[in-house]
């Protein structure tokens, strides 16, 4: 039985109305049909998924954006359920995921593919993508005007102290942002990097760079590829605390989940999830 859970935040209602038409065909071409629940003030995604899971429902579908895939893989808090997404606007998951539109999406669904990803932890928060922190979050190029050039030459530098690894590995390190890593849908030179099937989480820490450097790496930095800028720290772990600086934001999805000090760490095979060819792992 399928359960989607549709959630129209950051879609005007004219937008919604268009696509919750293209979802329903989908859906009803694809033989994927069942029963779908709208998320709202008074029904929230965590009210929903203990909804679904209590009827016994088996696949669950989030319908909306990286943030309600990511409210509901941790409102699902890891009961033995597949998971579904159909992403109504371009998103990271969804291109990590290999899906496109809402049409490919539901197909994707009815061919059910399914495979079993890493989970990454925060405190008591799961992500499957990144974990930001830092002046300047990873996120979508946002433009290179004056304000955003004065930003990037204004990041404040912070001491990070962290251990990693059941203490194998410590470290304190001068940085202006960070990056922890379980996929992500920009590659890298490296296969090994970025890949949510790997067992291990890929950590990369952007030094403090002059305003030459800061120029020249403006879309690496607005985009959070800080492997690609020289001076960067990458370590691979499995799990590490960062315990300074006290109260530093860690964002996912551009929302603040969690503040340091934190515990971080992967969880291998955690989540099982509907994929397309065409993903990036």
């Amino acid at each position: 039985m399928y359960y989607y859970i549709v959630d129209p935040q950051k879609i005007s209602q004219r937008h919604f109305d268009q696509v919750q038409n293209i979802l329903y065909s989908s859906v009803s071409e694809y033989r994927i049909s069942g029963e779908t629940a709208r998320v709202t003030g008074l029904r929230t995604i965590n009210q929903l998924v203990e909804t679904a899971l209590a009827r016994g429902v088996k696949t669950l579908v989030a319908v909306g954006t990286d943030e309600t895939l990511h409210e509901v893989i941790n409102a699902v808090k890891g009961r033995e359920v597949i998971i579904g997404f159909i992403p109504l606007l371009r998103t990271e998951l969804g291109e990590i995921l290999g899906l496109g539109d809402i049409e490919h999406s539901a197909k994707t669904i009815g061919l059910r593919r399914v495979a079993e990803l890493d989970l990454a932890q925060v405190n008591s928060n799961f992500f499957l993508s990144n974990l930001t922190f830092g002046a300047l979050p990873a996120g979508p190029l946002s433009g290179l005007g004056y304000k955003t050039l004065k930003n990037l030459f204004g990041m404040p530098t912070f001491q990070i102290k962290f251990t990693a690894d059941n203490n194998d590995f410590s470290a304190t390190l001068s940085a202006v942002g960070g990056i922890v890593v379980n996929s992500r849908a920009t590659g890298s030179e490296s296969s090994q990097m970025f890949n949510p099937t790997d067992g291990v989480l890929d950590v990369v820490l952007l030094p403090k760079l002059n305003r030459f450097r800061t120029f020249r790496y403006r879309r690496e930095i607005l985009t959070g590829r800080f492997e690609a800028i020289p001076g960067s720290s990458l370590i691979h772990v499995r799990q590490m605390e960062i315990t300074t600086p006290a109260g530093l934001p860690l964002r996912v999805d551009g929302k603040i989940v969690a503040r340091t000090p934190a515990q971080i760490s992967v969880l291998p095979q955690a989540l099982k999830i509907i994929v397309g060819r065409d993903r990036k792992f």
